[in-house]
């Protein structure tokens, strides 16, 4: 189960990059809930598809956006992703390096947990 799991969220992670945007929505369970640590607007529990698509593909990202993966490790219904995204608004640029822990239920994801390196700068960057 543990390849079968790494193949889900790395495909999830491509379908992402590439806007494959029905690929991502089929991954996910259908009570899926997404959780991001921080004190930024993104923080907190976002619950379903429908309010997970917006979140990830929301208006509020960054201009010139890059995700790149250093390492996935995984266990039996686990995968966590070391990752790390850059981008800009306006003239302020952000790196921003992340765990992400996903649950795996069924062949879908059934609940994913964000925690960013520098939660502060992170905050400071999506209010400003």
């Amino acid at each position: 189960m543990t390849t079968a799991n790494v193949d889900l969220v790395t495909g999830i992670y491509a379908a992402y990059a590439s806007g494959d945007r029905e690929a991502v929505e089929r991954a996910f369970a259908p009570d899926v809930r997404w959780h991001n640590s921080g004190d930024d607007p993104t923080a907190g529990t976002i619950e379903g598809v429908a309010a997970v698509m917006d979140h990830l593909l929301g208006e509020n990202h960054m201009e010139d956006y890059a995700l790149d993966v250093d390492d996935v490790l995984a266990s039996a219904d686990r995968v966590a992703v070391v990752a790390r995204t850059r981008g800009r608004r306006g003239d302020r640029w952000i790196e921003n390096p992340f765990v992400q822990l996903v649950l795996v239920r069924d062949g879908r994801v059934a609940e994913v947990w964000n925690y960013y390196w520098d939660q502060r700068a992170l905050a400071e960057f999506m209010r400003a």
